[in-house]
């Protein structure tokens, strides 16, 4: 873990997903901002250290700085895109560009025979305009912020795998500076190799500090070594401080360009009158220092170095990016099961709502009362049980007025024929002395004993039903056409539409 901070933590509306670096006051983060859709976006994100958080004067400074660095817009400065504090973590959030720190860059050249110059000129004047444009920052009315980089060095340039040159760090590294003079007076912090003249001493600082950082830079890039650099820090510090100039860069490369070799050594001026006054003018002499059959690279030209010179960082970077958004979309995933397993319902049995069962069907509503199974006698309400009993009882009666009706027209119809071969008129029958079947609605004419119509049906039947004293219901059968058949089912009839809690 680093300043308390680990992969998958969210600062903000920011997830972290690796850590790319680390240095004396902050480690620096690749990060996603997610939105909807599907939407993310990659950037970078600065965590300051604890034990700098803690110290108020230090957070104040170090708000006040970014405030002010974000104001800065220039495709040579990185971008400030945000600034936050979460569980006392003190956090900035820039644009993200996929690059390497110029000290990667030398330390691969060095290896390979340098940054060529044309390359190294390109790097320079890019570097130029980024910090030119921050030291031209302005409030509303018009007058300069007076914003100093103040940490120009080979960790705080980028140059991307396109080719292009950012400044980074702006800000922090003034608050920083603050600090030292401000609350440890005669105690130095930062990059002392390359500070200028009058800040190592704690004079007042301007632009041209940052002049004189970039004509070190320039002189590392084109020679390969460090122009005041001794064997430890005193000695750098005693080679920065006195009149003493820096070694001219044709004694190390005899081929070195007199142009360029003017510009190095003016940006290097221990006197800071007579330096460049501002980075803009450095970079109007680094366009006219290379000669005419040495022309400045184009940042297609500086991609095509980078990435020749560091493809295979470059291949790595990408697949740890992947492979830590792999890993946040599965913790994403994680989170989410989790979330649904505790808002789901556990499967349950059947609801039970003012005495009705409630059964999910097929499209995945309820419906009230459809079960699969009749529910048992005791848990059906008095008033329900009831209505089905009389809903039963005239189903079983219509069934046996059916057969009865069926049974009597036979009868008559055989009485009738037996009347018509026979001379002697057919004995009447006093109603009352007729048979009547158990249950059956009496009728005029007895049928045959041996008759199977007259069989009583299955079921209950009511005597009093309102279906055996119709006027329709005659007894007679139309000729010519067939009983209908009478049903064979056992037991109670049951309909096949079924009212809600029947």
């Amino acid at each position: 873990m680093l300043d308390d901070v680990s992969p998958g933590q969210v600062l903000g509306r920011y997830e972290l997903l690796m850590p790319v670096a680390r240095g004396g006051m902050a480690s620096v983060w690749v990060a996603r901002l997610k939105g909807t859709r599907g939407f993310q976006k990659i950037v970078a994100i600065k965590t300051m250290l604890p034990g700098l958080v803690d110290d108020p004067s230090f957070e104040r400074m170090f708000l006040d700085e970014a405030k002010l660095a974000s104001q800065v817009r220039h495709p040579h400065v990185i971008e400030i895109l945000d600034l936050g504090e979460q569980d006392r973590i003190l956090y900035l959030v820039m644009e993200w560009v996929s690059g390497e720190a110029l000290s990667i860059v030398m330390k691969y050249a060095a290896t390979r025979g340098g940054i060529p110059l044309p390359i190294a000129v390109h790097i320079a004047t890019q570097a130029c305009r980024g910090l030119h444009a921050a030291h031209e920052l302005r409030e509303e009315n018009g007058v300069l912020v007076g914003l100093v980089h103040r940490d120009v060095s080979p960790q705080n340039v980028l140059v991307t795998y396109d080719g292009m040159v950012k400044v980074v760090d702006f800000g922090v590294a003034k608050a920083t500076a603050r600090l030292d003079t401000q609350t440890e007076a005669g105690q130095l912090k930062g990059k002392i190799a390359y500070m200028s003249p009058e800040q190592l001493r704690g004079e007042k600082i301007d632009r041209r500090t940052d002049v004189f950082a970039m004509g070190i830079l320039l002189y590392m890039m084109t020679t390969g070594k460090h122009p005041f650099r001794g064997d430890d820090q005193a000695q750098t510090i005693a080679r920065i401080s006195s009149d003493e100039p820096a070694m001219l860069p044709s004694a190390l490369v005899p081929s070195y360009p007199l142009g360029l070799e003017a510009v190095v050594m003016q940006s290097l001026a221990k006197d800071s009158a007579k330096r460049y006054p501002s980075a803009n003018d450095m970079l109007i002499g680094l366009t006219r220092a290379l000669p005419s059959a040495m022309r400045e690279s184009s940042d297609e030209e500086v991609a095509e170095f980078i990435r020749l010179l560091l493809g295979d960082r470059l291949q790595r970077q990408k697949q740890a990016i992947k492979a830590a958004l792999e890993a946040a979309d599965r913790r994403d995933v994680s989170r989410s099961a989790s979330a649904l397993s505790v808002s789901e319902p556990s499967d349950e049995a059947a609801t039970v709502l003012e005495g009705r069962e409630m059964t999910p069907s097929t499209d995945g509503r309820s419906l009230p009362g459809a079960s699969s199974s009749e529910p048992p006698p005791a848990s059906v309400p008095p008033q329900q049980r009831s209505r089905r009993n009389l809903m039963l009882a005239a189903s079983g009666g219509a069934v046996l007025l059916v057969g009865a009706g069926l049974g009597l027209a036979f009868g008559r119809s055989q009485v009738e024929g037996r009347a018509a071969a026979s001379p002697t008129p057919p004995a009447v029958v006093p109603p009352a002395a007729a048979p009547q079947a158990l249950g059956a609605p009496s009728a005029s004419v007895a049928p045959s004993a041996a008759s199977p119509e007259m069989l009583p049906a299955e079921g209950p039947a009511s005597s009093g039903s309102a279906a055996a004293q119709s006027p329709r219901f005659t007894g007679r059968r139309t000729p010519g056409k067939p009983a209908p058949a009478t049903s064979s089912r056992k037991g109670p009839f049951v309909s096949p539409i079924r009212s809600p809690g029947f």
